[in-house]
């Protein structure tokens, strides 16, 4: 009987560490996310007004979404270039070159979203 009360015993003193190891893991995880996530809104969330938050976006060095950012702005890069030297090649006024230049930088956002957004 004591036997079975040992082995018993056993089992549950393993199972409760075990309990105690995953919930360790997900603490450290959390942790790091936390840590994550607050170097990159802190900078903006310091900030006063609404346009200094939008303009001063900051990143932590190893931020974990840089490469596709960066891989983002010059595709859109790439897309506004193309369009500009469509435009100077096929339009021959200057107004319509600017007129392009503008309506470019307009949809340049919306190209984004449509093109980026992954709601």
């Amino acid at each position: 009987m004591s036997k079975e009360r040992a082995r018993r015993r056993a089992e549950r003193e393993a199972a409760a560490a075990e309990e105690r190891r995953r919930r360790e893991g997900r603490r450290r995880r959390a942790e790091t996310r936390a840590a994550v996530v607050g170097s990159v809104t802190a900078p903006a969330s310091r900030a006063q007004n609404r346009f200094a938050r939008w303009w001063r976006r900051t990143y932590p060095p190893q931020d974990p979404f840089a490469r596709r950012r960066r891989r983002q702005a010059l595709v859109l890069l790439g897309i506004f270039v193309v369009v500009q030297v469509l435009a100077w090649w096929l339009v021959p006024s200057w107004g319509g070159r600017g007129l392009v230049l503008l309506v470019s930088l307009l949809v340049l956002p919306v190209v984004r979203v449509v093109l980026f957004d992954r709601r």
